[in-house]
């Protein structure tokens, strides 16, 4: 009889669900991963809503750190109890255009086949097996929930790199979720003289002032700010769009100096980009998709300590109150819940 575990699935019919799959075995070419902790993404939430990334019939869970626990004999590199982060796009083919000019996160096979809890089974259950190429090593001195927000602060790393140089800028922050309190946090980091936060629940603008945000408003109070005499106040170099809502990609596009630069993170229905403006005021647009190096540099900082992670855990959850978790992070009741399971 075939041994099973618990996991939190997105099935066939596109519907999270509690279930149950086989103890995984690696295969010559695979490794064996016991999880320790999968965070719960905003973009999970609406995976019924992603199918070009979000495929039916796997395990979910793409932000998960753990140990190794077996490998096969065809895996060298890699031993029993090393602490890992998983790249969840790191299974690449080496051979594409993309991978051979440096451009890692445009690898179709890595990020639209087999990236980890998007078309293939991730974190969200005790046991996983992965490619080694998912495999990064986490160092000692890394905490434990450290560990687990490596992936989301590489993606937030990635966008405020392709911001350009923000020392000494004005920079704005549109959406206040983890993604955009790690962009205020790095923004910092990296020397902007000024940090603006536009968020609508007061839950996670209360996180501003240990993001290093200088004022955090509501989008209404940015809006009447922008259409006031007192607009200076909020012209800003560059915006990080990281809630994917169009109310927000126009007003950044207001908020921008001419020459500005508008780095979009968040996707959502309708862009909010209007043509004109975008010509007359010079405004460079950037999608920033995943990450390349960032995502071995995001466990250099954290395990540093330089970006500090741990206040905005909310929860560590059971395995079971999975569902129950994504409920309240829909509300933005929550900042992070990070899974545990084996609790």
């Amino acid at each position: 009889m075939t041994e099973t575990m618990p996991a939190v699935l997105f099935d066939e019919q596109r519907r999270f669900v509690l279930g149950q799959r086989p103890v995984p075995q690696p295969g010559p070419d695979q490794v064996l991963v016991e999880v320790d902790l999968c965070g719960i993404c905003g973009s999970d939430l609406h995976a019924a809503d992603l199918p070009q990334v979000y495929r039916g019939g796997f395990v979910l869970g793409h932000e998960f750190s753990g140990r190794v626990l077996a490998s096969g004999h065809d895996v060298s590199g890699w031993s029993v109890g090393q602490r890992v982060a998983l790249n969840p796009n790191g299974n690449i083919d080496g051979t594409c255009q993309f991978c051979l000019t440096g451009r890692t996160n445009f690898c179709h096979q890595a990020t639209m086949e087999t990236a980890l809890g998007l078309q293939s089974d991730g974190g969200l259950e005790p046991f996983v097996v992965v490619s080694p190429k998912t495999l990064r090593r986490v160092p000692q001195s890394a905490g434990r929930l450290e560990a687990a927000w490596v992936e989301p602060t590489a993606t937030a790393l990635r966008a405020v790199r392709l911001a350009g140089n923000l020392a000494n800028a004005t920079v704005l922050v549109t959406g206040g979720g983890p993604i955009g309190q790690l962009t205020c946090r790095l923004a910092s980091h990296f020397g902007a003289a000024r940090v603006i936060l536009i968020e609508p629940a007061p839950e996670r603008r209360a996180f501003a002032e240990a993001s290093h945000v200088d004022v955090a408003l509501t989008p209404e109070d940015a809006t009447a700010r922008l259409f006031s005499s007192d607009r200076a106040w909020l012209e800003v170099d560059a915006v990080l769009e990281c809630s994917g809502s169009a109310a927000a990609s126009a007003l950044a596009l207001q908020a921008l100096r001419p020459g500005g630069v508008l780095v979009v993170v968040g996707a959502g229905p309708g862009s909010g980009l209007d043509p004109l403006t975008i010509l007359m005021k010079e405004i460079t647009v950037h999608g920033s998709f995943t990450y390349i190096d960032e995502f071995d540099d995001a466990i250099a900082l954290l395990a540093a300590g330089r970006i500090e992670v741990a206040d905005m855990t909310t929860a560590v959850v059971p395995l079971d109150q999975t569902l129950t978790a994504m409920e309240s992070l829909r509300a933005a009741q929550t900042m992070k819940v990070l899974v545990d399971p084996h609790a």
